[in-house]
């Protein structure tokens, strides 16, 4: 029961510090350039049902390419100006940067953890 609530409490924790807005995106997206990763920018809405889906997957990433890849959550509906910016027009939508900050993949609705992986490997993570 206790390993549980602590999983639980970190999944919570880990999915709301991934939660961004414009300044946010930028500051992460330099980190991860200064620092050699890749991102992948979740581009999606709280309340939307595949959007929803998509926190296990994106909770799994983190834990197994968590040196290599940075993943970002934005809520369009309270980040509009990132919906532009990645132009976005189905969500949720993943964008995967290269270690430049250069859109290397782009894929519109769920999108399952053994789709990523070999996306992920063809970039060389």
């Amino acid at each position: 029961m206790k390993k549980s609530m602590i999983f639980v409490v970190t999944t919570t924790l880990l999915m709301l510090s991934s939660y961004a807005n414009a300044i946010d995106i930028d500051n992460a997206l330099n980190s991860a350039r200064k620092e050699g990763r890749a991102v992948m920018v979740e581009l999606g809405s709280v309340g939307c049902r595949p959007c929803e889906e998509m926190k296990s997957v994106m909770t799994k990433l983190r834990a197994n390419y968590g040196e290599k890849l940075d993943v970002i959550f934005v809520d369009i509906r309270k980040d509009s100006d990132a919906g532009r910016r990645f132009r976005v027009f189905l969500i949720p939508t993943q964008v995967f940067l290269d270690r430049n900050g250069k859109e290397f993949h782009r894929h519109l609705g769920y999108y399952s953890y053994d789709e990523i992986v070999p996306v992920l490997k063809k970039a060389g993570l």
